[in-house]
């Protein structure tokens, strides 16, 4: 899978810009607030049909214009398509071959990204909010089905906790209609658990590979997934639910359900959240996010696309090297970088350089060959 070229106009700091990309490494080059980042997000949104920085649309649009237009040529499975996403100030539209799709869990997936930003650094002590979002996005990508019950479990947990404050503010208890809700969110719930459990099983034997040659062999990396159900039923689910209502409806919100999980780190068995140093931390999120590659590898049968927006400055040279050396010759890579001065690697010497400036690619260097 890869990006041959992407065009875009009126999108963030780019007016009208258009640039062909290497099939493996290229590095975005140029100082703060030139557009590096905004080129990483464009592609981006070219694979999620959203952005990773905000949720506000008029902020991708050019400065008094109308709409922005982000449109890709990729190779997927040996197969050239177009790909185009338009935001407007009504909202956005993608399209598939210029053939517009309506739904986003039909549109994800044919431009498939792992994205690796310096803010990953904090999912190990961080809130598990992060986890969860990197969980929920990650199986997403390869299961629209997943997608698909996700989006609707949120609606649904949305509107019981809304009646759950109407209960609360009216001083009453549980009803039918609650009884209803909890039944619908429960019978989803089995699924998007048995697919989360599924996920993280799989991660866990490819990252635990993969810590363990960039820890060069000190200790042992472990990750499972935490829920607060003693089994994946139906009925379970249920009578947790049912447990709860009277709790729920005093605080005005669902206190169980998938949206509580998190996902547990343990090196050689104690807790990383609590025992892991930082340089610990970096090989984790570093050893998850090479495991991604490899589990969507697995999954569909090529590479995704893999963005480095300003990482190999957190990185030390052991660990630069460490990436670099699996990614080589394998993973189409974005990496945006103010310089890369000091950094001796062949992936380095042969990656295409694209240097940025106000928006505009000011220089281009195809790199050793």
């Amino acid at each position: 899978m890869r990006i041959d070229r992407i065009n875009l106009k009126s999108f963030r700091n780019y007016l009208d810009c258009s640039v062909e990309f290497n099939p493996f490494i290229n590095i975005l080059i140029g100082q703060n607030a030139q557009g590096k980042t905004n080129l990483l997000e464009a592609i981006y949104i070219l694979s999620m049909s959203k952005s990773f920085k905000t949720k506000i649309i008029d902020e991708l649009i050019y400065f008094d214009e109308d709409f922005a237009k982000i449109q890709g040529d990729i190779v997927t499975h040996e197969r050239n398509m177009n790909l185009e996403v338009v935001l407007s100030h009504m909202g956005k539209k993608a399209f598939i071959n210029h053939n517009e799709i309506k739904k986003t869990s039909d549109y994800v997936g044919y431009l498939n990204v792992v994205l690796f930003v310096p803010e990953d650094l904090m999912l190990i002590k961080g809130s598990p909010r992060l986890r969860r979002k990197l969980m929920d996005m990650e199986i997403s990508k390869i299961s629209p089905i997943y997608m698909y019950n996700l989006n609707k479990y949120n609606k649904l947990l949305k509107e019981r906790n809304k009646y759950l404050k109407m209960l609360h503010d009216s001083h009453k208890g549980a009803d039918e209609y609650l009884e209803v809700l909890s039944e619908q969110m429960a019978q989803i719930q089995v699924s998007l658990m048995k697919k989360r459990f599924e996920f993280i099983e799989l991660l866990n034997d490819i990252a635990v590979k993969m810590y363990d040659y960039i820890a060069m062999h000190k200790e042992t990396l472990r990750i499972a997934y935490k829920t607060h159900y003693k089994e994946m039923s139906y009925e379970c689910i249920l009578d947790k639910y049912r447990s709860q209502y009277q709790k729920d409806i005093l605080f005005g919100q669902t206190n169980s359900g998938i949206h509580k999980d998190d996902i547990e780190m343990y090196l050689n068995d104690n807790d990383a959240v609590i025992y892991a140093s930082q340089g610990q931390q970096r090989s984790i999120v570093l050893a998850l996010k090479i495991g991604l590659l490899e589990l969507i590898k697995k999954e569909i049968g090529e590479y995704p696309i893999l963005l480095l927006d300003d990482v190999l400055s957190e990185l030390d040279d052991v660990r630069k090297t460490k990436l670099l050396n699996l990614i080589q010759g394998k993973v189409q890579t974005f990496i945006t970088s103010t310089s890369i001065d000091g950094i001796h690697h062949q992936v380095i010497d042969m990656a295409k350089k694209i240097v940025i400036e106000d928006g505009h690619v000011k220089g281009e260097d195809n790199g050793r060959k």
